[in-house]
């Protein structure tokens, strides 16, 4: 699973922004959404001749007036053939805690009463607020906006009565399925919401594919959450990003 989960997430962000393919891996870049790192990274697959990777992608960058940011590749070791050249091109390097996590077994979650789930197909101003409340900003909008246009991508709203209280997405690839993009509104907290959310999630990925299903969760704290739906951490997978000091 892994080595699949890995060339996924090499290529994820092509469904939301523009991709440039290179002979050392991949450049993501999106002009009209400059303030957002989803949508402007470089990933590094080969690692031979990084001095001129690394020069390459830093001019890609300034021609388009965009900061450059690298994104891990998730291979094994890949910081220490990096690593050593991110200070001669005065990148910062940051070591991330942000997880992967497999569904193994079935979910614990008791339902939050009063809580149904439908699709969002558009970004109302409902989904705007409720990223607005969580102090993503614009980018995370603009983001949204282009990547709910792409057919594998399935936004899912969680409301009491009217209101949208909780959202997350399902990304839809051939045998795996990818959870992210997970909010609740901060005067919804506390309530299960989010437990309930996931366990849907995970029974909507089951009505609606065969599918793997794995997590990606940039919250630590929620490990003990994701367990109860019957997810498990999967090792070895380390997430950092290193940007340019300009």
């Amino acid at each position: 699973m892994v080595n699949r989960l890995i060339t996924i997430e090499q290529q994820y962000a092509r469904r939301f922004t523009n991709m440039t393919q290179k002979p050392y891996g991949y450049i993501f870049w999106n002009e009209a959404n400059k303030d957002s790192y989803l949508c402007n990274h470089a990933i590094i697959t080969d690692f031979i001749g990084l001095e001129a990777t690394l020069k390459d992608i830093s001019f890609f960058y300034k021609q388009k007036d965009i900061t450059p940011m690298l994104f891990p590749s998730l291979k094994q070791n890949e910081l220490v053939q990096i690593t050593p050249h991110l200070k001669n091109h005065n990148f910062e390097l940051e070591l991330l805690n942000h997880e992967y996590y497999q569904w193994e077994k079935e979910s614990t979650i008791e339902p939050a009463h009063g809580l149904y789930f439908d699709r969002l197909v558009q970004i109302k101003d409902d989904v705007k607020e409720l990223i607005r409340a969580e102090n993503y900003g614009e980018w995370a909008i603009k983001y949204l906006d282009r990547h709910i246009k792409s057919p594998g991508y399935h936004l899912i709203g969680g409301f009491v009565g009217d209101q949208l209280v909780t959202m997350g997405s399902i990304s839809v690839f051939e045998g795996y399925s990818r959870i992210d993009d997970i909010f609740t509104f901060r005067f919804y907290r506390g309530k299960g919401y989010s437990g309930s959310l996931l366990d849907h999630l995970v029974k909507y990925n089951k009505e609606t594919t065969d599918n793997h299903l794995y997590l990606y969760s940039h919250t630590p704290e929620g490990a003990h959450l994701y367990e109860r739906v019957g997810f498990t951490k999967i090792p070895g997978l380390q997430t950092w990003r290193a940007q340019k000091k300009l």
